[in-house]
């Protein structure tokens, strides 16, 4: 490993030093790591380090160096394998295993974010709560893997019918949300209706015949006022209220 260190004076003070005026430091770093005090870290290390260094080019002290460089190096590369686990522990427990959408858990975190967001932009939106129809009657008649398959089915649909400024979540057991902001809720009407025509017709094929899947839901408008907990409740009620219509009118 080679350091040619420039033979010309340039200015000690790390805080006026700029990375054009020496070639030998390779490509120049942002600005805002080179502008005024220098941050806390691996970059500003090797500022350091080779600023003092180009007065006294010892070579024990750039072997030195080498072994400092490494050692900072390999650290840096444990705390970016450290935060990328981070990362993936948090998605992981934000997710469905079962479905692959939110969990109870990744919705909670999503709506407090959106009930702030409503908020500071006076907006809003709707939210849907949405329930599989005969889950019971399935796993009963069919087993639970059958079950399982219906709630993967009706989550597929979900996600289609989901914009990319959605979020749908699986809350628990046969319980799903839909959340569309910016919506009013004669769309998100329109948007549930279609969703469920298309579950209704395309029902589940398992083993040699096909189960019908359904769903029932109920919707709320929210704004920056509403706690997530009387949405809830709000949105639970119109969604039973839902299901007994069908009930009483089988194919709306």
């Amino acid at each position: 490993m080679s350091f040619a260190l420039p033979a010309n004076d340039l200015p000690v003070n790390l805080a006026d030093w700029r990375a054009d005026q020496a070639p030998a430091f390779g490509t120049a770093l942002p600005d805002t790591v080179l502008s005024g005090a220098a941050r806390p870290g691996f970059a500003s290390l090797v500022l350091r380090l080779r600023l003092q260094l180009r007065r006294d080019s010892d070579p024990a002290r750039l072997a030195l160096l080498d072994q400092i460089l490494d050692v900072a190096a390999e650290s840096e590369q444990k705390l970016a394998d450290q935060q990328q686990r981070i990362e993936e522990l948090e998605r992981v427990s934000l997710t469905d295993e079962l479905t692959g959408l939110a969990n109870r858990r990744g919705f909670e975190h999503h709506m407090d974010q959106e009930l702030v967001r409503a908020r500071r932009q006076n907006g809003g939106g709707v939210l849907g709560f949405l329930d599989l129809d005969g889950l019971k009657g399935i796993n009963d008649g069919h087993g639970h893997a059958a079950g399982d398959a219906a709630l993967r089915h009706a989550a597929r649909h979900l996600h289609q019918a989901a914009a990319p400024e959605d979020f749908a979540a699986r809350l628990h057991g046969d319980e799903f949300a839909l959340v569309l902001p910016g919506a009013s809720v004669a769309a998100a009407e329109a948007r549930l209706r279609g969703l469920c025509a298309a579950i209704r017709n395309e029902p589940l094929l398992w083993g040699q015949g096909r189960l019908p899947v359904g769903l029932s839901y109920g919707l709320v408008r929210y704004d920056g006022r509403a706690s997530l907990a009387s949405l809830l409740k709000a949105s639970d009620r119109a969604m039973y209220l839902h299901k007994e219509t069908r009930r009483a009118r089988p194919v709306s």
